[in-house]
């Protein structure tokens, strides 16, 4: 049995490998860097409070949806098979050190890339960049918010840090370098022409969280995400895409009897979907019908093209296997030559068309309009809430430094520039679940008295 020689904290170690913190010790762990940061990320508490986020149908609703949790994890084991296949042959530079490492780096970026999602997915983070641009002039952005949960609102680690300076603070998880350039998916601050540009952005513009983005690109960030950035979002788009059209169907949402007819119909319903949001890859009908055609061509759907899907066990299993199939073609497809690539036309516009049914039938829906302008306005009127009374925050220093931080010459309150007591709040509330949020409104605007429920870093 080999033993692993135990080495200072502070001996040399490459620069994709280093922390923000220093530390005085011995490191006898035989792990690589960067599955250390997967462990530390799978062990978090903004990682277990995934479980109770919204994927795209409410986490209340049946126990057989994905919740955001379960998208991660799903996505992380996809993040695996593309990074499995490349990491022999691709150019590793600014990546990781080692080939196999590849794979290890791309699972934690994987795992940490939805941590910043506040509750209600994409409809809680509208309200929360409206409350964001109403208290501050700026803008919430759930990518910007996952480096601010791993890089300091989670609570493990805090200390002297390799800027120095002389004080310390909170480093979140304090991740190696080379964990956080996999986790940017947008290598550039809010305040960016790439920002503008984009409309989304890595980091805010703050300083504590830009000094710590400098630190990470060695103060030279690139201009685009490098390799396992790329793959890390490749894996969501593939996840998220073929699994909501997985849920949709099951629920009864995706009308996938009338799509295995082409029906005139639902082409009809695609048509005008891409007519609203204009789109190279489906410039006609006669691609959308052939796209429809080709990507429900397998085999594995021959139990449900005789009728509606119905939960029996044959249907269940024809629809995920086909899924399954989907997946490991996606793969193929995105690895080709053992080199990680942009996904050829055809299967670009598969992989769009299912984003699109999931928004056609599941997102876009008269029924659940009511449902989603009540998520805006129940998260919009909890900020307000906090901020007319913040001493509501679950953590006494938190609102405490909002008192010391208070700005002189207030006029009004949609008029005051308030940063520190507007991020104290976006922060608390991006960290909630659904079921907290709900909680915290009916207890803020019902009087209703429940069990402590408050939420803890």
């Amino acid at each position: 049995m080999t033993t692993r020689q135990a080495k200072p904290f502070d001996a040399p170690v490459s620069d994709l490998y280093e922390r923000y913190l220093v530390k005085v010790g011995v490191d006898d762990d035989p792990r690589s860097p960067v599955a250390k940061d997967r462990d530390r990320i799978i062990h978090s508490s903004a990682f277990r409070r995934l479980q109770g986020k919204s994927q795209i149908v409410g986490v209340e609703v049946g126990d057989f949806y994905r919740t955001r949790l379960t998208h991660t994890l799903e996505c992380a084991q996809i993040g695996r098979g593309i990074a499995e296949a490349v990491a022999g042959t691709e150019d590793l530079t600014g990546v990781v050190d080692q080939p196999a490492h590849l794979v290890e780096v791309v699972e934690a970026a994987c795992l940490a890339h939805d941590l910043g999602h506040p509750p209600y997915g994409h409809n809680g983070e509208f309200a929360l960049s409206t409350k964001m641009t109403d208290y501050n002039g700026t803008l919430f952005e759930g990518n910007a918010q996952s480096f601010r949960v791993v890089t300091f609102l989670e609570p493990k680690c805090h200390g002297y840090t390799k800027k120095g300076g002389g004080d310390t603070r909170s480093v979140g998880l304090d991740l190696t370098r080379a964990t956080l350039r996999a986790l940017m998916k947008y290598p550039w601050a809010e305040d960016t022409p790439q920002a503008r540009t984009k409309g989304k952005f890595g980091v805010y513009d703050d300083s504590a969280d830009l000094e710590y983005f400098e630190w990470v690109w060695d103060g030279q960030p690139p201009t685009a995400p490098v390799l396992s950035a790329r793959i890390m979002d490749r894996s969501d788009d593939i996840a998220y895409a073929v699994h909501d059209f997985e849920d949709g169907v099951w629920g009864g949402m995706i009308p996938l009897y009338e799509l295995l007819a082409a029906s005139p119909r639902v082409i009809s319903r695609l048509e005008e979907h891409y007519k609203q949001r204009p789109t190279l890859l489906f410039p006609d009908r006669d691609t959308i019908s052939a796209t429809v055609r080709g990507l429900l061509a397998s085999d594995r759907l021959d139990y449900l093209r005789d009728g509606p899907f119905d939960r029996t066990r044959y249907h269940r299993a024809a629809l995920k296997n086909f899924t399954a199939e989907l997946i490991g073609d996606f793969i193929k497809q995105s690895t080709a030559g053992g080199r990680f690539r942009e996904l050829p036309d055809q299967a670009a516009r598969r992989l769009k068309l299912l984003k699109d049914m999931a928004t056609i039938w599941m997102i876009d829906r008269s029924d659940i309009a009511t449902v989603r302008f009540g998520q805006r306005k129940l998260i919009e009127q909890i900020y307000d809430g906090y901020w007319q009374k913040p001493e509501m925050l679950p953590h006494r220093e938190e609102w405490r430094l909002i008192e010391q931080t208070q700005p002189s010459g207030i006029l009004g309150r949609r008029t005051t520039r308030w940063p520190e007591k507007a991020r104290i709040i976006r922060d608390h509330i991006a960290g909630m679940t659904d079921g907290y949020a709900r909680e915290v409104y009916e207890q803020m605007y019902g009087a209703r008295q429940h069990r402590d429920l408050r939420l803890t870093y």
